[in-house]
């Protein structure tokens, strides 16, 4: 009988480390538990929808869910602060913009975070070019009719935009700057609610990213007269260059996001998934289906585009101010 019990305390004794070991590398191994997306914008715009596919597809690569929770509120900020508030374990991440990183920084009075300084970027998913658009049973069939009409009836002709200093916002600002333009801006809490405002004709045009439209254009209810970027990405559609504005004029950068101070070790994982996921033929062609592009960006590379944008973004609102 001793030595039964001795044999048993013997087995036991070496199971122990090997037990112990097992707990120590499920909790080290990254991730373990699901990931949560913050979006801080409302639900039915362009980000919301990119979110959602680049989200379902990368799971693949992760070995865990990504969890988007929708946080809009005070243009970005209320979403914004809850990430860079969270623990940077590289649980709690947020899909945001250049306008939310960098912008808002001179066009609100933000006290409680500095996404320079509180915010490291993981990969950039994709940028998003906007592009004019009206109903198509509308009366506008050019942007020259819209341009026209705005000279002829200064601040009449109504704009529905996403909301203050938004993706929707900054190219209608750059317009009115740059071609001497007045429009009567009317805002809306999101790209969702401002195309819905379009819709129901409540205002005279609107802007909007190729995900939110492309059942719309296929069906024959929106028509698109202008597109951002130097060259043309729709047949007989002016770019904005075509029109008379800068080529950065108009894109939004889609950027995932984390606390700083995450490990770079998991940094790395999440970086190495989202670059994986630039392979998933499914996720590409989803992305394809939407009329978006799938310009992906790795975090350290777009660290150095966040400075140059806060350099443009500084003198933008300098010339508003200026004025």
């Amino acid at each position: 009988m001793i030595s039964i019990w001795r044999g048993v305390i013997l087995s036991t004794a070496l199971l122990l480390p090997a037990i112990a070991l097992s707990v120590v590398e499920a909790q080290e191994r990254f991730p373990n538990k699901p990931i949560t997306l913050i979006t801080p914008y409302a639900a039915g715009g362009s980000s919301d929808l990119t979110a959602r596919v680049f989200t379902t597809y990368l799971r693949k690569y992760l070995g865990q869910p990504m969890l988007i929770r929708l946080v809009p509120g005070q243009a970005g900020q209320k979403g914004t602060l809850e990430a860079t508030q969270a623990a940077p374990d590289g649980y709690t991440l947020v899909y945001t913009d250049n306008y939310r990183d960098q912008l808002h920084r001179f066009t609100f009075r933000i006290d409680k975070y500095d996404t320079n300084q509180d915010l490291v970027s993981v990969a950039r998913i994709n940028y998003g070019e906007i592009g004019v658009i009206v109903r198509a049973d509308g009366p506008y069939q050019t942007w020259a009719d819209i341009e026209n009409a705005a000279r002829a009836n200064p601040s009449q002709i109504k704009l529905s935009h996403s909301g203050l200093w938004a993706a929707l916002f900054v190219p209608a600002q750059h317009m009115m700057q740059i071609m001497g333009l007045q429009f009567r801006m009317v805002p809306y809490r999101g790209g969702g609610p401002a195309k819905a405002a379009l819709m129901a004709g409540d205002v005279d045009f609107s802007m909007a990213f190729p995900a939110t439209i492309a059942a719309d254009i296929e069906a024959g209810l929106v028509r698109v007269l202008a597109t951002a970027g130097p060259e043309r990405i729709m047949e007989g559609v002016p770019s904005f260059v075509e029109i008379g504005l800068p080529p950065t004029t108009g894109y939004m950068h889609r950027v995932v996001m984390g606390p700083r101070g995450i490990p770079e070790e998991r940094l790395a994982i999440l970086r190495r998934a989202i670059a994986e996921l630039q392979s998933d033929e499914a996720y590409l062609a989803t992305m394809r289906s939407l009329g978006e592009n799938t310009e992906y960006l790795d975090g350290l590379d777009y660290e150095k585009v966040r400075l140059e944008q806060q350099r443009e973004y500084r003198e933008l609102i300098e010339s508003i101010a200026g004025q």
